[in-house]
Parts: structure tokens; C-alpha cells; sequence
């Protein structure tokens, strides 16, 4: 196993384009393969859901957020703050609400890391779904924790919006 060299902000930011995700967790480049159709799938359809809700201005899908110096993160899902702070045309903190989706490229211990800087950096609330499962973590920042099961809803009060089960299974 290599040592991998932790990045500078500026040598994150100066990386050639990249063919999957790039994000930076304390200056450890995290590279992750393109998604899968299913999953951009299941991300759109989480999309949809909160734009019927919000409307698209505070919709985004993998979107970069610099939640501190060496760290960026791509929810594949988000939704900004209404006053979400711009810097140098890049979103500074944390999304209100960060969505990833547990997919292949993702190991278990960077989803752990990446929902608690979430939290740490000003997020609202972080939705984990595991497609595999069809089933979600919900995290906030006061420590309160909520497994979703594969056949319950779950009600955000914080948008008023429902996620049902469909929108944690793939379509194929």
C-alpha cells in the first residue's frame, strides 16, 4: 500500500480535468469512478422530489462546496442555504442539506468522514441512501441520528418534503 502526498488547496484546485469526482478530505484527494446510470437516476429523481418543493434555485446535483481550507466536497445531492456565501465563484460551507449515495466507489469509512464535516461545516441535516438496502441515515448536527427502513417514509420538517421509498431504489 502507497503513501498518497496530502494536497495544498491551490494543487487541488490546479488538478487536470477528471473523468469521475474529485473531492479533497483534509487534503487527501479522494477520486471516484463516473456513476453508474442507475445512480445518476436515483440522484435526479431526488432532484425532482425537492425542486417540487423549492423550486431549482437551491437544487443542486454534484455541486463543489468548500467547507474549509483543504477540504471540498461533492454532495451528489444538495441544497444550498438561501444565503449560501459565494468566494471567487465556489460555494463556501456546507449545503443546508448534503445527499450522497452509497455506491461503489464510495468506502464506508469516507461516507463516515464526509457526514461528519458535513455537520461540522454548517450542514442541516446529511441524508446517507444505500440504494442496495433501500434504506437512509439522516444526521444532524445535535447528534440525532434516524435509520429509515427499507418500506417507511421519512419527513424532512426542516423543507417539508416526504422521501418515500421509491426515491432510495434504483430503477435497475
Amino acid at each position: 500500500m502507497s503513501v498518497q502526498a496530502l494536497l495544498s488547496e491551490e494543487e487541488f484546485l490546479e488538478l487536470p480535468e477528471y473523468t469521475g469526482k474529485q473531492e479533497l478530505l483534509d487534503g487527501e484527494l479522494i477520486e471516484l469512478p463516473p456513476a453508474r446510470d442507475s445512480h445518476d437516476e436515483l440522484a435526479k429523481r431526488i432532484a425532482i422530489l425537492l425542486a417540487a418543493v423549492l423550486g431549482w434555485s437551491r437544487i443542486w446535483l454534484e455541486s463543489g462546496y468548500r467547507l474549509a481550507p483543504r477540504r471540498w466536497l461533492i454532495p451528489d445531492v444538495s441544497v444550498s442555504w438561501p444565503d449560501q456565501r459565494i468566494e471567487e465563484d465556489w460555494k463556501q460551507g456546507a449545503p443546508m442539506i448534503a445527499i450522497e449515495i452509497a455506491s461503489r466507489g464510495n468506502t464506508p469509512d469516507q461516507l463516515e468522514r464526509k457526514r461528519l464535516f458535513y455537520l461540522a461545516d454548517g450542514a442541516a441535516e446529511v441524508w446517507i441512501i444505500y440504494p442496495k438496502t433501500h434504506s437512509m441515515l439522516i444526521s444532524r448536527p445535535d447528534g440525532t441520528t434516524i435509520g429509515v427502513d427499507p418500506g417507511a417514509d421519512y419527513h424532512c420538517a426542516l423543507i417539508n418534503v416526504t422521501v418515500t421509498p421509491e426515491y432510495r431504489t434504483p430503477v435497475r
